[in-house]
């Protein structure tokens, strides 16, 4: 008959002063020890119960973790012979990797925001802190460790953020980003894989309100009449040249130099997926991209129009530009006499419906925004199209605008 005892080993105290919980195996009058994995402070056991007493900041986790280890043990050892157990009852030297320190959730996305910095993913680090800067507002203490964050963390959480006035898809961006972060720590084998606590929780963004404006109210913004080099021409300038670039992202825009430009077309590599494009220069583009030449930082536009130390404070510079951008559009939608938000992202959400209205495929507007679009037999087919059918699309778009 097989007998499992748990227990709290005094016999090896660690650094933090607490003791490894362990299995006693009892098997025909031989025994053995199996650690488990647990460490607690003696002040934090319940030698009575057999469990962690609710003192420990992840006591709940902690029982669940050791109950299942228990149960699967049983379960292992009630189906096996005896030979099987006596396998189990053998010493087994196993030697301990010694953790001198324990991350805590903070200390492990401080280094994956560094590590994005050295690969440089200025963008993607800025996400991270974003996302850690909104958790340490609800959970402001330096000790959080990812076996506290389970159900009833994230949810008291989630409630957090709604209450103090972020918008659902904020909210959702956060936990969402959260999520990544408790799954790279179970790679990292920083939590157990058992406690994942995310099943339970449902994230669903809700449905945005739409960024597109029809071709006419574009055609609108084209036909005010704008005092030369005013910053506002300038913003009409570069939010023109992002719709005839088939809706170019504004730090892309701001990055293009001229060297990108051969043969009557632009290429670059978009800094959110990296995703290489090749684009005609419609003659629309190339009057707004004749209006600046030998622009005196290396780019076409004057978007970045001082030196910077490094892709970082460049980033940055462009970030402040977008505001300013949005900032003179919405002036612009007043101008025009639209209730519509114009920004930045505008042109690529009109262009893309422009071209559905105008009778193009959902398939060949995907191929000339870069998505992937249906499943692997659809994308074979998007492979297939032609260049000329994407610089076709976009040509069809542009002289859309002055008819």
């Amino acid at each position: 008959m097989v007998t499992i005892k748990v227990f709290l080993d005094k016999r090896k105290i660690k650094k933090d002063n607490s003791y490894p919980i362990c299995l006693r195996i009892y098997h025909n009058g031989a025994s053995t020890t199996r650690s488990t994995k647990i460490d607690v402070l003696e002040s934090q056991w319940d030698d009575n119960k057999k469990a962690v007493k609710k003192n420990h900041p992840t006591a709940p986790a902690l029982n669940r973790l050791l109950t299942k280890q228990v149960a699967d043990l049983q379960s292992t050892l009630l189906l096996a012979d005896d030979k099987q157990v006596n396998e189990y009852l053998k010493p087994v030297k196993v030697k301990e990797k010694v953790i001198e320190h324990k991350k805590t959730v903070y200390e492990f996305t401080n280094e994956l925001i560094e590590e994005l910095r050295l690969d440089n993913k200025i963008g993607n680090a800025w996400v991270y802190e974003s996302t850690i800067n909104a958790l340490r507002k609800f959970h402001p203490d330096d000790e959080l460790y990812f076996e506290q964050i389970d159900f009833q963390f994230l949810d008291k959480y989630n409630k957090h953020l709604l209450r103090s006035g972020v918008k659902h898809n904020t909210a959702f961006f956060y936990v969402r980003t959260l999520r990544a972060f408790y799954n790279k720590a179970i790679k990292h084998k920083l939590v157990d894989r058992n406690l994942y606590p995310f099943h339970d929780i449902t994230l669903k963004a809700e449905r945005t309100k739409k960024r597109a404006i029809d071709r006419i109210l574009i055609s609108d913004i084209m036909q005010l009449d704008l005092p030369a080099q005013s910053s506002i021409w300038h913003v009409r300038n570069w939010f023109m040249l992002s719709f005839y670039l088939m809706g170019i992202s504004f730090v892309d825009l701001a990055l293009l130099k001229p060297d990108d430009i051969k043969n009557g077309r632009i290429s670059y590599k978009r800094q959110k997926t990296g995703k290489l494009y090749d684009i005609q220069l419609v003659p629309q583009a190339l009057a707004i991209i004749d209006l600046y030449k030998k622009q005196p930082y290396g780019f076409i536009l004057p978007i970045v129009n001082r030196r910077t130390k490094n892709d970082e404070e460049r980033l940055r510079l462009i970030k402040d530009r977008t505001r300013l951008a949005n900032k003179y559009l919405k002036r612009m939608a007043e101008e025009i006499e639209t209730d519509e938000t114009i920004t930045t992202y505008t042109s690529r959400h009109s262009w893309a419906t422009i071209c559905k209205k105008l009778g193009f495929s959902i398939e060949i507007i995907a191929e000339c925004l870069g998505h992937e679009y249906g499943n692997k037999t659809t994308a074979v087919y998007l492979d297939s199209f032609d260049q000329d059918v994407i610089d076709n699309a976009n040509a069809v778009v542009a002289d859309s605008l002055d008819k």
